[in-house]
């Protein structure tokens, strides 16, 4: 697989993972087998065109070209209008696995049923938020607890604990990015002498 169809395929696992989405649910969605999916999102193969296309609708995506006198501006706008979500799919796949597991606990044991909401609430945040670069060691940091909590039986002490760092990593994602603003004008003209360039 090229540069450019690992970029693809990167492109369309982050989304899909994003979106909460298995490859399964991905299948359903695009009509394009699992099987193929999940060999495409691993490198092992290239995708035809009409199936890269309904991956990517699938996915909320578009593949559209563009000539190439129009990709900087188009880069520009891109990158102005989405945060930069740095975090590994892979990663939070694995986040979220754990998470699970941890919502399971609680929801067997029937003890700490407030807790239990308001921890999904955050799970629910985290998988719509794109989390930005400047978030990524947090992100990280977040997970190691994570899968360290699971180790031993859950106490409500432990629940707090890691209520209490889900909130705040939280509140960082989301002061991270309201800090983030948008130029003020545009980063690139289309004049008619640029295109002659």
């Amino acid at each position: 697989m090229g540069y450019e169809s690992a970029h693809l395929s990167a492109a369309i696992q982050k989304a899909r993972v994003r979106m909460g989405l298995s490859q399964r649910d991905l299948c359903t969605k695009s009509g394009v087998s699992q099987a193929q999916i999940s060999k495409f999102e691993n490198g092992a193969i290239d995708l035809r065109l009409s199936s890269l296309v309904a991956l990517f609708r699938a996915v909320e995506l578009e593949l559209e070209l563009v000539p190439r006198a129009c990709l900087p501006p188009v880069q520009s706008i891109v990158r102005s209008t989405t945060s930069r979500a740095a975090i590994n799919p892979k990663l939070f796949t694995k986040a979220k696995f754990a998470l699970d597991s941890v919502l399971q606990e609680l929801v067997k044991s029937e003890q700490w049923p407030r807790e239990s909401e308001r921890l999904r609430e955050h799970m629910d945040f985290l998988e719509r938020a794109r989390i930005p670069a400047a978030q990524t060691k947090n992100f990280k940091r977040w997970v190691k607890h994570l899968e360290d909590s699971q180790k031993t039986p859950l106490d409500f002490e432990k629940i707090k604990k890691f209520l209490r760092r889900t909130k705040e990593l939280r509140k960082q994602i989301e002061r991270t990015q309201s800090n983030e603003s948008l130029p003020l004008g545009p980063a690139y003209s289309l004049r008619e002498e640029d295109r002659d360039a």
